[in-house]
C-alpha cells in the first residue's frame, strides 16, 4: 500500500509540470511521442504518456511511462524509481536504479481482480483504484460538456471564488447543512415528497458545476505559476481536475481537500446563482 501511495505522489509531481522541457537539470514530460535521454544528459524527472522512454543518461529522481515501455541502457542512472503502467521495463547490464522497478500491465490488473475476489484487502485496494478512475473519467466527460456549453457562468463562478473566498466558504457550508433539513421539510407534504428528487438533482448539479469551477481556478493558477499563459478554458479546467483527483489519493489530506473544493464550489454557485450573477 505504501508503494502505491508513493507512486501516486510521483504522478502528482509530474502532472503539475510543463509538457516538454529539454534543458539540463529539468523535468521532461511528453505526451504521444518517444523520449530519449542521451548519454551525458542529466534531468530531474521523466514522464511519458503513450510513448517509449529510452534512458542512456542520468535521471536524478524518477522515471514514469504510461502506456509505453522503459528501456534502460548500460549507461543509464536513475536516482529514484522506475514505473510503467501498461508497458515493460528493459534493464541493460550496468544500468543503475537506486529505487524500485515497478511494472503494471493487463496481467497484473487481472491478478489484482482475482485477488480481490478472494477477499484479500490488497486486491480490494486495486478495485477501489479502478472505481476511482472510472468516476474520474465520468466527471471528466461531464466537465468537458460543462466547459463547452456554459463557459461564461463557469468563469463567473471561478472568479467569485477567487475574489470572495470567505463569503463563498460560509455560503457553501450553510448550503451543505441546509440540504437535509430542507428534504425533511419537503417530506412533510405530498407535494414536497415529489420535489425531493428535484432537490437532490439541483444539489448534485450545483456541486458538480462548483467543483468544475474550482478545478478551473486550480488549473489556471497552476499554469500561471508554470508560466504557461494563453491556455484555453478547457485546458485550464482539465489540468485542475487532474490535480484535484491526484491530490484526493493522498491519505487523510486528500479527502479534506476534496471536501473543501466542494464547499468552495457550492458556495460560488449559490452566490452567483449558477454563474448568472457576478459578485466581484
Amino acid at each position: 500500500m505504501k508503494k502505491k501511495i508513493v507512486l501516486l505522489l510521483f504522478f502528482s509531481l509530474f502532472f503539475v509540470l510543463p509538457r516538454t522541457v529539454h534543458a539540463e537539470s529539468s523535468h521532461v514530460v511528453k505526451i504521444g511521442s518517444d523520449v530519449t535521454i542521451e548519454e551525458g544528459m542529466k534531468v530531474r524527472n521523466v514522464l511519458v504518456i503513450g510513448g517509449q522512454i529510452t534512458l542512456e543518461g542520468t535521471v536524478e529522481n524518477h522515471v514514469i511511462a504510461i502506456g509505453g515501455p522503459v528501456v534502460l541502457t548500460g549507461t543509464a542512472v536513475v536516482g529514484g524509481s522506475v514505473f510503467t503502467l501498461g508497458g515493460i521495463i528493459v534493464r541493460g547490464r550496468g544500468a543503475e536504479v537506486h529505487g524500485n522497478l515497478t511494472e503494471i500491465n493487463t496481467d497484473d490488473i487481472s491478478a489484482a481482480i482475482t485477488t480481490a475476489l478472494s477477499d484479500e484487502w490488497e486486491g480490494w485496494s486495486w478495485i477501489f483504484a479502478i472505481v476511482s478512475i472510472s468516476v474520474f473519467l465520468g466527471v471528466l466527460m461531464l466537465t468537458i460538456l460543462i466547459v463547452f456549453f456554459i463557459p461564461r457562468p463557469l468563469r463567473v463562478i471561478s472568479e467569485t471564488i477567487k475574489e470572495k473566498p470567505l463569503k463563498v466558504i460560509a455560503l457553501g457550508i450553510v448550503g451543505l447543512i441546509a440540504v437535509v433539513p430542507l428534504a425533511v421539510l419537503l417530506a412533510m407534504s405530498v407535494v414536497g415528497i415529489v420535489l425531493i428528487p428535484l432537490e437532490i438533482a439541483v444539489v448534485l448539479c450545483a456541486v458538480l458545476v462548483g467543483f468544475v469551477a474550482v478545478s478551473h481556478l486550480v488549473g489556471r493558477n497552476l499554469l500561471t505559476v508554470l508560466k504557461r499563459h494563453d491556455q484555453s478554458l478547457m485546458q485550464e479546467t482539465v489540468w485542475g481536475l487532474i490535480v484535484l483527483w491526484i491530490i484526493g489519493w493522498i491519505p487523510y489530506v486528500g479527502w479534506m481537500i476534496k471536501v473543501s473544493a466542494i464547499v468552495l464550489g457550492l458556495g460560488g454557485v449559490l452566490l452567483t446563482r449558477f454563474g448568472t450573477s457576478q459578485h466581484i
